[in-house]
């Protein structure tokens, strides 16, 4: 690997990239910051030079978005996209794909890899997400043997087990290579009384956080402190030179409205404010989203350095705030989580809003992975001596104890979150038949479990297998034409299956076909107002729900859970308008979502379709209802593949 650095490796990382060179796969566990993606870039590199394929996966579409553009400007024409969205370049040397469509395509036509030589995991530790573990160990499970690995992870406390188990599964030789140190060390900084303490001790000795509050006397005392305030902080910040700064908070609202409320900072000098201003007009007109509600409001905060961004805005104008940070010229960013997630934008400190959050099912003290994730934000390598990290700190909400836990506490170990979906159990099953059984001792979860555990993940595996013959899925000697259709939709194979057996996607029209497959995918946000619903789509809303419920009642009688997604018909509405042709700024008269929540769940209707068409099942008919209704649907900001390829 020849790939020229203008500076000096890190131990780690020549230890990394002389493992890949001997022929062995590689796990890196290393801090947020420390510099992983260099060694799938010398990887990427050797492939190129020696005419082998790559594939580099990711979690989620944003962050293989980001790893298509990067690539793509240092290898021209080299590079392509495979997202479910998005389909550029498929057979290029270097493709990107998400997590998931990977292990979808490996199950379909893994010999599609053959010339493949290298897989490149990043952020592995998502093998632990509730929502998406499962796809990273059927993935790793399922690797084409040809294949070599590098596996890119933040800390993980329990790598041997991890190691141990890959060893099991994959056929080459796998180095690990651990490094606890970050090049740029984290300093840590708390906000209390709306005062500041350069570390814990210093907070510890002030007397305003103690180990519990013990009585009603102390708890009155602790209400009398004084709140910290957002002009104190920001004054603090400018003041000792800590712009730019990350400042995290994980509610959308709280973001935009913490922006708003230090509008009256201005953090560029004239001569600053023209060239952002021109670059940020220039893009938004580029993308041609000069109509959405959030240009106004950014626009003057834009000119003084100051912007918001989370996963309501609209993809192109979160692409937009990016490359406007990328800059230099903002110079505080209020953000959610999901900025924090594999976008390589670093800043020179890193600010909580709050050390709790709300964790799908329960609120509580931030996982101290979670806490590194974003703070590993702050110090720029070759920047910065320090990166900052700034925690607001509200005595009457948090102890000593849980503060210290977030921020010295272990990383949480990665476990096991498999549940095989039944798509993965149709397309296992046409190839392995009634041996499906002996893939479940090649997984990670096999490994961590106690033998209770593992019984009832094979009952539950053999509970599934049992409903889908009673469904007719599975029938003698492999799976049935309804089952070819149901494996190609993950997460809503038995509504997609039911309703064609049944002859009801066949009777749809094109617009209710599309209002439809979007209830299916929507899912309501925490204490979202139930929408107004015209007759039309309640009508769809009443016959869906009874259909649903039949689905629940088959799954309850063989104790399956968690039970298939109900239909939510919140953005039907908008659905039907989108379809007949309303402009994108109209679909806010139909609902009250935010934009980018409308383009991720149109897009994903989208995918669904082209899921559901792929199935050789479906009638010409059909095939041609769907191909118009994406045809009407896939348009303007919705079009994802128009999007990334603007932005090349």
């Amino acid at each position: 690997m020849t790939m020229e650095h203008s500076f000096q490796l890190d131990k780690f990382q020549q230890e990394a990239i002389d493992y890949a060179k001997g022929g062995n796969s590689v796990i890196v566990s290393a801090p947020t910051g420390a510099g992983k993606t260099l060694i799938a870039e010398y990887i990427i590199n050797d492939c190129m030079e020696n005419n082998k394929g790559v594939i580099y996966t990711a979690p989620i579409k944003a962050l293989s978005n980001q790893k298509y553009r990067d690539f793509s400007k240092k290898y021209p024409g080299q590079v392509g996209i495979l997202t479910g969205d998005v389909s550029i370049n498929r057979d290029a040397p270097i493709l990107i794909m998400t997590t998931e469509i990977f292990r979808n395509a490996i199950l379909v036509d893994p010999e599609e890899f053959q010339h493949r030589e290298w897989l490149i995991f990043d952020e592995i530790h998502y093998l632990a997400d509730i929502e998406r573990g499962t796809v990273w160990e059927e993935a790793i499970i399922l690797l084409p043997p040809h294949m070599k690995m590098l596996a890119l992870s933040a800390t993980i406390p329990n790598i041997d087990q991890f190691v141990e188990w890959f060893k099991k599964v994959h056929k080459f030789p796998l180095m690990a290579v651990k490094e606890k140190v970050r090049p740029v060390p984290l300093h840590f900084f708390f906000q209390c009384n709306n005062a500041f303490f350069a570390n814990l001790n210093a907070l510890k000795e002030s007397n305003f956080l103690k180990e519990k509050i013990n009585d009603r006397e102390a708890h009155h005392q602790y209400l009398q402190v004084k709140a910290n305030r957002m002009n104190t902080l920001i004054e603090y910040l400018r003041k000792n030179n800590a712009l730019p700064a990350l400042y995290f908070s994980f509610s959308r609202r709280r973001c935009e409205d913490l922006a708003q409320e230090v509008a009256y900072f201005n953090f560029l000098n004239p001569d600053e404010q023209g060239r952002i201003t021109k670059l940020f007009n220039e893009l938004v007109a580029k993308f041609d989203i000069s109509s959405s509600p959030h240009i106004s409001f950014l626009y003057p905060l834009i000119k003084k350095g100051i912007a918001y961004h989370h996963a309501g805005l609209l993809p192109t104008l979160k692409e937009i705030i990016e490359q406007l940070f990328t800059t230099g010229l903002i110079k505080l960013i209020f953000t959610t989580e999901t900025f924090a997630l594999g976008i390589n934008m670093p800043a020179r400190t890193v600010v909580f809003d709050a050390l709790s959050k709300f964790y799908g099912r329960y609120h509580g003290y931030l996982k101290t992975r979670d806490f590194y994730q974003m703070a590993g934000r702050a110090g720029r390598r070759g920047i910065d001596k320090e990166g900052n990290v700034f925690m607001k700190i509200n005595p009457c909400h948090i102890d000593l104890a849980a503060l210290s836990d977030v921020i010295y506490g272990n990383y949480e170990p990665i476990e096991s979150q498999l549940n095989s979906c039944y798509a993965t159990i149709l397309n296992l099953y046409k190839i392995m038949g009634d041996k499906i059984f002996d893939i479940y001792p090649q997984s990670f979860h096999f490994c961590q479990a106690d033998s209770f555990e593992k019984k009832e993940v094979l009952g539950l595996l053999k509970r599934k297998v049992s409903l889908l013959k009673s469904l007719n899925y599975i029938i003698e000697g492999g799976i049935s034409w309804k089952a070819d259709l149901a494996s190609k939709v993950y997460s809503f194979e038995l509504q997609i299956g039911e309703l064609f057996d049944t002859g009801f996607l066949d009777s749809l029209d094109e617009a209710s076909l599309f209002m439809v497959i979007n209830a299916l995918t929507y899912e309501p946000r925490k204490g979202e107002r139930k929408p107004h619903l015209n007759k039309r789509v309640k009508r769809l809303k009443n016959e869906l729900n009874r259909f649903i419920a039949g689905i629940h009642k088959q799954e309850r009688s063989f104790r399956i859970y968690p039970l298939s997604k109900k239909f939510y018909f919140n953005l039907s509405e908008a659905a039907q308008a989108w379809f007949e042709g309303a402009s994108f700024t109209k679909l806010n008269k139909f609902c009250e979502i935010d934009e980018g929540e409308i383009v991720r769940y149109f897009r994903m209707s989208i995918q669904v379709i082209k899921e559901i068409r792929s199935s050789k099942i479906i009638s010409e008919g059909l095939k041609n209802k769907m191909a118009h209704c994406l045809t009407r649907t896939n348009r303007d900001v919705i079009d994802a593949e128009k999007q990334l390829r603007q932005e090349i």
